[in-house]
């Protein structure tokens, strides 16, 4: 069984709200405004494991994946 790779995961700012994809998402790349600006970025092995970092960066309440 290999060793899982991690992604990169992007989060940027633009106006009130966040974006956060997987750093090679080029379609939501290209939906950013032009004022975005990368705010953080992390590595993780899964969607769930980068919300879980996500949130603690932003300090939010801890993530719960979907059931």
């Amino acid at each position: 069984m290999g060793a899982q790779r991690a992604t990169k995961y992007e989060l940027w700012k633009h106006g009130d709200g966040y974006s956060f994809f997987p750093s090679d998402n080029v379609s939501a790349r290209k939906l950013l405004e032009p004022d975005a600006t990368l705010v953080w970025a992390v590595e993780a092995n899964s969607w769930d494991e980068a919300q879980r970092l996500k949130h603690e960066f932003l300090g939010l309440e801890p993530y719960k994946p979907a059931v």
